[in-house]
């Protein structure tokens, strides 16, 4: 088994009787809205991918993770300039995955169970699928030629890996995310100093994640990958060189894992392009002109110069619409999403959307009321307020940009008075009115359940909720840091159990119970 890597969460797969296309982003155009673009470069690889599925005498997948823009490329979808080929795709409750491919030609389209293995020519195929509502994703194992290559990319199974050890065998290969993929804090008005500590907090965590996603796989390679992108765009380009944020790069990793690891799996310096040869475990450097710690801000100033005239022209283009129709338009879609949000009441202060551009057009959401209506200003007391262009928010009206994707353009800023994060209300804020009462309906499912756990801590033995009223990971999977926070493993919340289970950065509980010793 030969692999190559395509850049950012996309990889080239080749067996003996297989090709493997997967998540391959190769737009010259970025994603979410131009927001994010590949790091580095790897558009060039459009090509490569298009003569492998050329090639005759093999059969050729075409593997779709989830549907965030970095990892479902339309535009690589469309030039692919070949049909031989099956998608294979995760069964997601929503079908939108599918939907939207089902109109570019193809051999057929594989809909997949979670933890169902897919028989390939020489080998097969397993996804395992994330589906909590606020979350779609999967990871994929390609076992072929003996030999074995699972890819999580940003998939959030940490608390499944050690069980995929156990029933696939011996790992040869993993790839896993290790930089940030959110809004927080990257656009919330926090001073430098609260930035940074979030930053580097959330930074850390992610690291100590993948680190412990490396001992429960205990592959033999590791590639890091589905990120960091850069961002090219003029008003987001100071992101790629923030002292400290959730976007560190590969080089911050390997220092990390060489210190926490006692004996590291292999990980080699890859970019988009090289090819990596799993049976002798040997590297085909592609790539002649690398990029490092020491010339990427050189490299970056000159990639996003050759974007200098598209964002101008984008400026230009977004400068006509009409603010008052876009504003009654936002009101109708936010009362639309009220209508199907059936847990509003448990949010007990107002949402205000403010135009960036046009400071004066100010939206009100009143959860208690259930109604969202125009105002002059905000009233004193708890809220949570969002500033964005007008004409970002009307392509999500337009229907260009899901609500999720919009809040990945990072073309926004928010603040939260008190400072604490609601799940529910990251579901209202990123999800669209149809998944909000599948949402609801799985909030509520997450507070009903009565599976507990014992976890022991310091010296003492504590029952606790055994799923996290986040997204319902297994807290069985997680760990314990300082003898008295429990971790978990998907999203590294901290429970802290010598405080009855209550998360440490929101309102979540595992509602813990301190047990009496025999």
């Amino acid at each position: 088994m030969k692999i190559t890597f395509l850049g950012h969460a996309g990889f080239l797969v080749e067996t003996e009787q297989a090709i493997i296309i997967m998540d391959a982003w190769l737009s010259p155009y970025g994603a979410f809205d131009s927001a994010w673009f590949q790091f580095p470069c790897n558009h060039h690889l459009l090509e490569l991918v298009q003569q492998k599925l050329q090639e005759k005498g093999k059969e050729k997948y075409v593997y779709i993770s989830h549907e965030h823009k970095d990892h479902f490329d339309i535009h690589t979808l469309e030039n692919l300039d070949s049909e031989d080929f099956t998608f294979v795709i995760p069964r997601f409750r929503r079908p939108i995955l599918r939907n939207l491919i089902q109109n570019i030609p193809a051999k057929n389209i594989l809909l997949c169970d979670s933890d169902t293995r897919i028989e390939i020519p020489g080998g097969y195929l397993k996804i395992y699928a994330e589906d909590s509502e606020l979350n779609r994703d999967s990871g994929i194992l390609v076992c072929a030629d003996g030999q074995r290559f699972l890819n999580i990319n940003d998939c959030k199974i940490h608390d499944r890996l050690t069980r995929i050890r156990i029933d696939e065998g011996e790992i040869d290969v993993f790839a896993a995310q290790f930089s940030g993929a959110t809004w927080h804090p990257v656009c919330y008005e926090y001073d430098e100093k609260s930035y940074q500590r979030i930053s580097r907090k959330k930074m850390f965590s992610k690291f100590e994640a993948t680190a412990r996603a490396i001992e429960a796989v205990q592959p033999n390679v590791f590639l890091p990958s589905a990120g960091p992108p850069c961002f090219l765009d003029p008003q987001l380009f100071h992101i790629n060189f923030e002292a400290i944020n959730i976007f560190p790069r590969t080089a911050h990793l390997l220092d990390y894992l060489t210190k926490r690891l006692e004996a590291p799996p292999y990980t080699p310096d890859i970019m988009p392009g090289d090819r990596l040869d799993i049976q002798t475990a040997r590297l085909e450097y592609q790539t002649e002109n690398r990029v490092n710690e020491d010339n990427f801000k050189i490299y970056l100033e000159k990639y996003a110069n050759r974007y200098k005239d598209f964002f101008n022209k984008r400026k230009k283009a977004f400068s006509t619409k009409k603010t008052i129709q876009i504003q009654t338009r936002l009101i109708d879609e936010l009362n639309k999403k009220l209508s199907r949000f059936t847990l509003a009441n448990q949010i007990d202060r107002p949402l205000y959307v403010q135009f960036s551009d046009q400071a004066e057009y100010l939206t009100r959401v009143d959860f208690q009321q259930q109604k969202t209506t125009a105002v002059a200003a905000v009233e004193q007391g708890d809220f949570y307020r969002l500033s964005a262009p007008s004409y970002e928010l009307a392509r999500v009206l337009d229907g260009h940009l899901t609500w999720e994707d919009f809040s990945l353009t990072f073309r926004m800023r928010l603040n939260r008075e008190p400072d604490v994060y609601q799940t529910i209300m990251q579901g209202f804020l990123i999800l669209e009115a149809e998944d909000l009462e599948p949402f609801c309906r799985h909030i509520l499912a997450l507070e009903n359940n009565n599976e507990r756990i014992i976890v022991e801590a310091g010296g003492c033995r504590y029952s606790v909720d055994k799923l996290c009223p986040h997204q319902g990971a297994d807290l069985s999977q997680g760990w314990v840091e300082d003898e008295r926070y429990l971790v978990c493993p998907r999203h590294r919340w901290r429970f802290d159990l010598q405080q009855g289970g209550v998360c440490m950065d929101n309102a979540g509980t595992v509602n813990c119970i301190a047990l009496e010793e025999d």
